[in-house]
Order: C-alpha cells, then sequence, then structure tokens
C-alpha cells in the first residue's frame, strides 16, 4: 500500500471537505478485534480527511460503502438476504475475486482504510463500459463547465440525442438555473472560477422538489479516487471523468433519466431556492 505517512498527507490534501460531511460506512461481521481496529481508524479518522462514519443496522440503507466479512456465515445470509444492497458499493473481505467489486484478503490493513474505500468507489459499476444499451430517453439537462469548448462539446452530443440542454459557465449560474427550472439532470464540472462543483452539488442536493433530489452526474478532469471520495461525499449521484466516451455518457445521463421518470418525476414543481 505504500508509505502510509505520505498516503495520510495525500488524503488530507486531496479529500478536504466540510466538517459536516463523512463517508458513510456499513459493516457487517467480524471480529471483536477486527471491529476494535476498525473503530480506532473511524475515530482517528475524524481528524483528518476523509472523515468516516459508521452506521449501525437501523440506518443501513443510508450507507455509501458496505463491508461484509466473507468468512461470517450469519454476515453472508445477511448480505444476500438484502436486495437494496445491488446499488451500493460493496467491498467483501475473503470472497471471491469478480471484476466489479473491491475484494481483501486478511490480515486486512485497517490503518489503510481510506485507501480501501477509495479503491471501491473507482470500481463502482457506474463506471463501468459494461452498461446495457438503452433507447432514447426525452429529458432536459444542465450542462455547468467554464469552458466554451467543452459545453459546445456536451450541447452537441446531447441535443443529438433528443435532449433539451441548456448550459451555463460557473457554479453559481447552475444554483440560480436550477432554482428556476427543474432539470432531469445536471453535469457538474469540478475545477471552475469561483464556487468548485462540489460545493454546488452538495447545495444543489439540499433542496429536494416534489420529494426528489434533483440528479447530479460530476464530469471532470480530477482522476483521483479521493476526487470521488470528495464528489460521493458532495452528494453526486455519478462520478465520471475527462475524457469520456460519448456513448457511455449517453447511457449514464439516460439511465439516470430513466430513474427519474420510473419514480415519478413531475415537470412542474415549486421552484427551489439556493439562496
Amino acid at each position: 500500500m505504500g508509505n502510509l505517512p505520505s498516503q495520510q498527507a495525500a488524503i488530507a490534501s486531496a479529500a478536504a471537505t466540510p466538517a459536516d460531511t463523512a463517508l458513510k460506512l456499513l459493516v457487517q461481521g467480524f471480529t471483536n478485534a477486527e471491529r476494535q481496529l476498525l473503530d480506532a481508524i473511524v475515530k482517528l479518522s475524524q481528524r483528518r480527511q476523509p472523515r468516516i462514519k459508521l452506521l449501525d443496522d437501523t440506518d443501513a440503507e443510508n450507507a455509501d460503502v458496505v463491508m461484509i466479512d466473507g468468512a461470517d456465515t450469519r454476515a453472508n445470509r445477511w448480505a444476500h438476504s438484502q436486495s437494496w444492497l445491488q446499488s451500493k458499493v460493496m467491498i467483501w473481505v475473503d470472497a471471491p475475486a469478480a471484476p466489479d467489486r473491491t475484494v481483501v484478503q486478511r490480515p486486512i490493513q485497517w490503518t489503510a482504510l481510506p485507501m480501501i474505500l477509495a479503491d471501491a468507489l473507482e470500481k463502482a459499476p457506474i463506471n463501468s463500459t459494461e452498461m446495457p444499451a438503452t433507447e432514447s430517453v426525452l429529458g432536459s439537462v444542465l450542462v455547468v463547465d467554464d469552458s466554451l469548448a467543452v459545453r459546445a462539446q456536451l450541447r452537441s452530443l446531447l441535443e443529438t440525442h433528443g435532449l433539451t440542454v441548456t448550459d451555463v459557465d460557473s457554479a453559481e449560474a447552475a444554483l440560480n438555473t436550477a432554482a428556476a427550472s427543474p432539470f432531469d439532470c445536471i453535469l457538474m464540472d469540478v475545477l471552475m472560477p469561483g464556487m468548485n462543483g462540489y460545493d454546488a452539488c452538495r447545495r444543489i442536493k439540499e433542496k429536494t422538489v416534489n420529494g426528489k433530489k434533483p440528479t447530479v452526474i460530476m464530469l471532470t478532469s480530477k482522476t483521483s479516487p479521493f476526487d470521488r471520495i470528495k464528489g460521493k461525499m458532495a452528494g453526486c449521484d455519478a462520478y465520471l471523468t475527462k475524457p469520456i466516451d460519448p456513448a457511455h455518457l449517453y447511457q449514464v445521463v439516460s439511465q439516470y433519466i430513466e430513474k427519474s421518470a420510473e419514480s415519478g418525476a413531475v415537470r412542474q414543481h415549486i421552484a427551489p431556492q439556493y439562496n
């Protein structure tokens, strides 16, 4: 895993987020000794980034990452009885390897838990190029990027598929535009003058419109796994990196638009305020 002090320095600098955010982790199984080490690492994380929060079973479905002891029979039975786990980022310990999940073998390097979490987020299915093909969908997309060339490219790509596109050049403009009109999906850059994409995503996700939170997809050149942790902690639904294959981008965008429609998305709403 490399030199631990240098890893900790990288985590602190690359994954810094506001103090009220945390990566939510649920664990099932493990020995008492392993649990004690995990608790110690979680407590240590409160003084650096990424901050980790352990969830109990009553809050399980809110987890960002779920860690399962593959050698624990009870934990395995629990995992196979929870259908909602299919949409979660999973880490399996002492389990068969698979290309779409993170598998860790004992002895577990608990001191490197942030790195393990970052690796799991990097392997999350949403970044897989093996997504099922989808039919053309109708919907509205807000593109947020300070580059005119990028905005023009994304507009051309998405409009070719029949999507309605609005583009703005800053996070501040995105907040105002999203407050004035509903969008099925928001494509958000990270590095922009003024407010960054993480903060904008967090502000947008604080608002609920007709019982739903707007879909935000990060589309950025920041490729570090720690940057993806920051995106997840900001509330983004997916984290994609540039340059991206146009077909894959459309698949991800249309997937979320379809999901929004299936869950009863409404076109008319009371506009949220981002003041």
